[in-house]
């Protein structure tokens, strides 16, 4: 599908791991050691001009539905690409579509906001 209507600018989610603390007494110097603990689940938004009816509101209304029985939202891949070229730079993420709501000045144009659940990164 081709970038939204009025697509604002996209940066990569911050994933990065929280320092888990393995320091014992037998740590070298007596100083706190650290090793990287597990990459979190965080949430991504991308904001967008609001286009009623189009192919993007359409698919993000859609994909923002719950499941009538289980109340579970669908997992997508989310392909994230920033750049053009031989500087064009992809991830993609094991995804679902927290929300889509509107934003913005009450007066004017209306944006909206898609956030998205990103867990593991499954391409770069």
């Amino acid at each position: 599908m081709d970038p939204g209507t009025g697509l604002q600018d996209v940066e990569f989610p911050d994933q990065m791991p929280a320092d888990l603390d393995i320091t014992n007494q037998s740590s070298p110097g007596a100083t706190e050691e650290n090793m990287p603990g597990l990459l979190p689940a965080v949430d991504f938004s991308v904001d967008m001009m609001y286009d009623v009816g189009s192919e993007w509101d359409t698919a993000l209304e859609s994909l923002n539905a719950r499941d009538a029985s289980t109340g579970a939202k669908e997992l997508h891949l989310l392909e994230i690409c920033v750049g053009t070229g031989t500087g064009k730079k992809t991830r993609t993420f094991l995804a679902y579509l927290k929300d889509y709501k509107p934003r913005g000045p009450i007066k004017g144009n209306v944006a909206m906001r898609a956030t998205w659940r990103l867990m593991s990164t499954v391409a770069e």
